[in-house]
């Protein structure tokens, strides 16, 4: 079963604090290529994107640290001599790099303990320095070695066209100076999930080509007191002695991964993806920690054709919510107070909130999640021209409600309504002239940031259900028209890239480049004219409560017939009201309820009736011509 069958359309409208990423292996995907999808989720961040152009530096040059998180500055170190063009995650070689915290152990935190490199910084940094995923890592190692580590547990997702790879890695807190870490390749033909917890568990030590670790990763385990001294080497379980499951991981880590990974395997197997989802599911839930770990990788069922996994895919993968299963929030399969009347998929933060008695609940956390900065579907394809060659189907906000637009990680300029005047990081900011004037506080019209916000609120709350189903015809087309266009252009480029064999490589970088640029600029201009009209459309389906909807008589056209249409346009407003569930649980609420009952209601025979039913009519400037006079009860 393809997957676009088992979500059910979920593309066509598809959780840093807390992050979701996917890895796909060439063996996995569609086109060999290597695919990497991303959620930063968090409900502090500005999301746009940020640009650092290549440079050559001085013997002498430094680089400022600034804390990702708090944004506050840790000092300086030294720059490299040369640094690759950088977009958003993506750099002009075709690496794309990102990430989750897992946060580990309270007392290997090191924030504050005086390094220097937080994870933010050694994403770009990795990406500005490095070509492919195993230098990365190296070069991650070396940074917190030399300067110290800054941050928490962070498990670090990278992709370079030929590989895919995840690192998990804590730091020291004030033990010692650095960080442990374990880093794996996905094996080919098997896809990779990770949010907001450690899924390293048990590693080869002896496969240097598929598995790379800190060499006192087990040591250092022993000498905090979370690895037996006689244990074996062998039997050393990252996750177990650094990030132990807890429910918080289970619940509103796992249950993400564990939702990927029952729709992977019902796109070829729908038996296979059941018996997933209930092998793991008392252990998603957060209720028996101890019924076994999820594998780390994900391969086809066996006696299954492979993974094929497209971009397409990969974006509806990402807009999944926990839909049809035991956490389904919707209160569709059964009363659920939370999703109000709209049978919304999300809800508001806490996720762990308490009664008055003082008892703790949960509220489900989905991949797709109202409070994300930013998210992109990126795939690295090592066969095209380096400019081109890495793709980052790139959003703000919500996963599931948002059109994403393509951004090429050797372009040299960055969209006007997605930039960043300030940025992540102060080396990613552009210039105030070529940015709206915008941040996570102050909105503009011109920010793709807080457009496509407007959007995504419109699908929460009491008009979820409508509004989504409007959205997901506004933008399956607008979706589909992108990859379309970005399919033709990177044909041209590459053919045009091929004929020039009497341009030197120089040349043909910056042409292809600069065509990347243009075309990245064009797209991301119409996109956002188009998604700020689709806010319109949305706003005024469902302005004032109603359902607004075109009439059924047409307007008039000057110097036309003046029969059967009006002067000015009158469409169809429909009273939305509640759902019949809500309806009830007003009616039977107690002294609320006895304030709301109309006394004999439009029952209180023939005239009465009559009379109630026309002054409601006249009451919202509607009549009838003709009566139906309603029966007295």
């Amino acid at each position: 079963m393809r997957l676009r069958h088992v979500l059910a359309g979920a593309l066509l409208f598809a959780g840093a604090d807390a992050c979701t990423n996917l890895l796909v292996s060439p063996g996995a995907s569609a086109d060999k290529s290597t695919i990497y999808a991303y959620n930063a989720d968090s409900g502090s961040l500005y999301g746009s994107i940020g640009l650092y152009p290549a440079k050559s530096h001085p013997a002498n040059a430094t680089r400022e640290i600034w804390d990702w998180d708090d944004s506050v500055f840790l000092g300086v170190i030294p720059e490299a001599a040369e640094t690759y063009t950088v977009v958003g995650n993506a750099n002009e070689h075709g690496m794309v790099m990102g990430e989750t915290t897992f946060g580990g152990l309270p007392e290997l935190d090191s924030h504050g303990t005086g390094g220097l490199m937080d994870y933010g910084d050694l994403i770009w940094i990795a990406l500005q320095r490095t070509k492919v995923c195993v230098d990365a890592i190296k070069l991650i190692d070396n940074l917190v070695q030399t300067h110290g580590y800054a941050s928490d547990g962070e498990s670090f997702s990278c992709i370079d066209g030929d590989e895919a790879w995840v690192m998990e890695l804590i730091g020291k807190g004030k033990f010692e100076k650095g960080a442990v870490w374990v880093a794996q390749k996905v094996p080919d033909g098997a896809v990779l999930a990770h949010a907001n917890q450690a899924r390293t568990t048990t590693f080869d030590q002896n496969d240097p080509a598929n598995v790379m670790y800190s060499p006192d990763v087990v040591d250092f385990a022993r000498k905090i007191g979370r690895y037996p001294a006689d244990a074996p080497d062998a039997d050393f379980d990252f996750s177990a002695a650094f990030d132990p499951v807890t429910f918080s991981g289970a619940r509103h880590g796992e249950a993400r991964v564990w939702d990927v990974y029952r729709l992977l395997l019902g796109m070829s197997d729908e038996v296979a993806g059941n018996e997933f989802q209930e092998k793991y599911l008392e252990y998603v839930r957060g209720y028996d920690l101890a019924s076994g770990r999820m594998p780390l990788f994900l391969y086809p069922p066996e006696g299954s054709a492979k993974f094929s996994l497209t971009v397409a895919d990969a974006m509806a993968l990402m807009g999944t919510r926990l839909e049809g299963t035991w956490f389904d929030n919707r209160g569709i399969d059964r009363p659920d107070v939370g999703a109000g009347s709209g049978h919304s998929a999300y809800r508001w933060r806490p996720l762990i909130w308490k009664d008055t008695k003082g008892e703790e609940f949960v509220n489900e956390r989905t991949v797709a999640t109202q409070q994300t900065s930013w998210n992109f579907v990126s795939a690295s394809r090592p066969w095209l021209p380096p400019a081109i060659r890495a793709i980052q189907w790139w959003a703000p906000d919500d996963s599931a409600t948002s059109l994403r637009v393509p951004v090429y990680g050797g372009i040299t300029r960055v969209p006007y309504h997605f930039a960043d005047s300030v940025g992540q990081l102060p080396d990613a900011a552009v210039s105030p002239k070529h940015a709206p004037k915008a941040d996570a506080l102050n909105p503009s019209w011109d920010s793709a940031f807080w457009i496509w916000n407007l959007v995504s609120n419109l699908c929460y709350g009491e008009r979820a259900e409508l509004v989504t189903e409007a959205l997901r015809e506004e933008m399956g087309p607008l979706q589909r028209d992108l990859i379309d266009k970005s399919v033709a252009f990177e044909a041209k480029v590459v053919q045009e890239y091929e004929l020039a064999l009497d341009e030197s490589n120089a040349v043909k970088k910056k042409s292809v480049a600069e065509k990347a640029t243009t075309f990245c600029e064009h797209e991301g201009e119409n996109a956002f004219y188009e998604w700020r009209h689709v806010f319109m459309k949305l706003f005024a389906l469902t302005r004032d409560g109603f359902t607004i909807s075109k009439g059924p008589t047409p307007q008039c056209v000057p110097g036309g017939t003046k029969v059967g249409c009006t002067h000015r346009l009158i469409p169809e407003v429909a009273e939305n009201g509640y759902d019949q569930m809500w309806y009830d649980r007003m009616a039977s609420d107690g002294e609320s309820a006895d304030r709301r009952r109309a006394p004999g209601g439009s029952g209180c025979g023939d005239e009465c009736s009559r009379l109630e039913k026309h002054k409601r009519l006249r009451m919202n400037k509607r009549r009838k011509t003709k009566w139906e006079p309603i029966q007295s009860s």
